[in-house]
């Protein structure tokens, strides 16, 4: 132990302490909020939210939903013979950076998003990464088969055979 560190006791064997009860927020509620102009290759997607009364966004539960369709070059649909995969963890690598603005004012940047997210996802604990991430399909990579290209017909157990599953089906 570093003799500048001071000895303490972790808060989980605290059995005794009350925990707080929140008290200021009364109800929360969904809403639907659009981009605002419509959807490019190039564009950034913006949000506006005006707050109305004494409503507030809460950003810890905002929710994205997007609807991504995989497509070949020309634009025609993708087949099963076809061997098309998103990139791993398309859900957070899809934005190359994110950030909020509040009253005209930046208070949130993430240039190089997609690598943080990435970065996130790979120093994540394994439960984590084969439970929560798979719902932004990541994958974390078998040893030895970064490069298959081959779609199993029986058994899916790479993340190319699960990744393919999801956006054919």
């Amino acid at each position: 132990m570093d003799e500048r560190a001071c000895a303490c006791v972790s808060n989980a064997y605290d059995l005794f302490t009350v925990n707080p009860v929140q008290l200021s927020t009364e109800e929360s509620s969904f809403t639907e909020i659009f981009p605002v102009a419509s959807l490019s290759d190039k564009t950034p997607i913006e949000f506006f939210f005006s707050g109305v009364g004494e409503s507030y966004l809460d950003l810890a539960h905002t929710l994205l939903h997007l609807q991504v369709k995989i497509t070949k070059k020309n634009g025609s649909n993708i087949a099963t013979p076809d061997v098309v995969a998103p990139v791993n963890y398309l859900l957070n690598t899809l934005f190359s950076e994110c950030s909020i603005t509040l009253n005209d004012k930046q208070v949130s940047s993430q240039a190089n998003y997609a690598y943080r997210c990435m970065f996130d996802a790979l120093l994540s604990p394994k439960a984590v990464q084969e439970s929560l991430l798979t719902a932004g399909l990541f994958f974390r990579d078998s040893p030895g088969k970064i490069d298959a290209t081959e779609i199993l017909t029986q058994g899916r157990d790479s993340k190319l055979d699960i990744t393919f599953a999801k956006i054919v089906n």
